[in-house]
Parts: structure tokens; sequence; C-alpha cells
């Protein structure tokens, strides 16, 4: 769990979309982009990490948090 607050907290981008997620409910990649105002490439990359991690899913084109995303974002939020 430390890890994954770890990975989380050393980028900002990730901190954005994880929070963004959880504020708002799923979103499709390139609105996530336009509202943190992040060029879609970092916002790409930032999804796939995040995926990867199993802090995010993605069904179709919609990303939406995990259970463990969740967990991790309002852990963040604490700090």
């Amino acid at each position: 769990m430390n890890e994954l607050i770890g990975f989380v907290n050393g980028n900002n981008v990730r901190q954005k979309v994880l929070s963004l997620l959880a504020s708002k409910g799923e979103m499709e990649g390139k609105r996530i982009s336009k509202t943190l105002r992040v060029v879609y490439p970092t916002i790409a990359k930032t999804l796939e990490e995040l995926e990867e991690k199993e802090l995010i899913a993605k069904k179709e084109e919609i990303y939406f948090l995990t259970e463990t995303g969740t967990k991790i974002e309002k852990m963040v939020q604490q700090i």
C-alpha cells in the first residue's frame, strides 16, 4: 500500500487524475485531459501507468477508479 501511495505522490498528474475520477466518476481520457488542462499524450501515459498499477480500469474508452484506486486516493488526500 505504501508503495502505491509513493507512486501516486511522486507525480502531480497522477494525483490530479485520481482526484478527478474520485470526484467526477468515470470519464474518457480526452475529457480528463481537457478538464485538467494537461496535454493528451501526458494524460494517456499517466492513465496507462495507473492502469498497470490497478488503480484505475477502463471499459471501452471510459476510465474509472478501482476499489484499490479509491482507497489510495483517500489516503493521498489525507497526507
